[in-house]
């Protein structure tokens, strides 16, 4: 259930961008990167505050992704529950076991990869509309 999760949420930030293929949005841009460079510092502050510990009290300070779910999910929450497979259960395990920074850190390449992704298509669809325009006014 954990990668369900993890999945859904991959798609929607990859998806975000692709406002951009709204006729009437011609910049879309501009917030999309806002969005990904929050990731990206969000990112950094786990890294930091990580590192902080580390050097502090010898720890690592940053949370995993299992805390992270468990605080927003709350406690024995069904989507948390085992899978039935072994070798998927261990895999949850190690997803769970790692640092929030690295969710984090591929939700942000997803959003900037998306950014080039659906730009690159909604110019291409503008110029081609562009051209259907053009072709039609002579």
């Amino acid at each position: 259930m954990v990668f369900l999760y993890a999945c859904a949420v991959a798609l929607l930030v990859w998806s975000v961008a692709a406002i951009q293929l709204l006729p009437r949005v011609r910049d879309a841009g501009r917030p999309l990167a806002w969005f990904a460079g929050a990731l990206a510092l969000a990112t950094a502050a786990c890294v930091v505050y990580g590192a902080y510990g580390l050097a502090r009290y010898g720890d690592w300070l940053s949370i995993s992704t299992a805390q992270a779910l468990h605080m927003l999910l709350g406690e024995g929450n069904p989507a948390l529950r085992r899978a039935e497979s072994a070798a998927l259960n261990r895999a949850a395990g190690v997803y769970l076991n790692l640092n929030i920074g690295w969710t984090l850190l591929a939700l942000c390449v997803l959003q900037f990869h998306s950014i080039g992704v659906w730009s690159r298509i909604a110019e291409a669809r503008r110029r081609r509309r562009r051209g259907a325009r053009s072709r039609s006014a002579r």
